[in-house]
């Protein structure tokens, strides 16, 4: 008779954990429901981000170069002047001085437990033995 209980528990354990199991899966459908709606909300974000930098360009291309420049104009003017030395020289160092701004050096701390401070902390020790 302890086999039919046993097996009657086991069974009833069973499907507590097939609820259990039933639960958690529809928990982690939800959670992905939203990690994806969140993907999709950064998504838009970036585009109109993009979209608004690409119109700032553009308008600035229009008011140095005129409205009517054409894509094909407006390259061979770029093809230009970045084959002079100094404009080159200049775009470099921007782009550098734009990296730096966007990731700025980190300080490393002293590691405390560098050889010098063991070899400290026995001269310490042989000096008090």
């Amino acid at each position: 008779m302890s086999k039919t209980i046993n097996v009657t528990t086991m069974q009833e354990k069973l499907a507590r954990l097939n609820e259990r199991t039933k639960s958690a899966e529809a928990e982690r459908k939800r959670l992905e429901e939203k990690r994806k709606k969140i993907q999709k909300l950064i998504a838009e974000e970036e585009r109109k981000k993009r979209t608004h930098n690409l119109c700032s360009v553009g308008g600035l291309v229009y008011k140095y170069f005129g409205d009517d420049i054409s894509p094909e104009e407006f390259k061979e003017m770029l093809d230009f002047l970045f084959a002079i030395d100094e404009v080159q020289d200049f775009v470099t160092e921007e782009k550098k001085k734009r990296f730096l701004r966007d990731n700025p050096p980190i300080a490393i701390p002293e590691n405390t437990n560098s050889e010098e401070k063991i070899i400290e902390s026995d001269n310490v020790k042989i000096e008090n033995a």
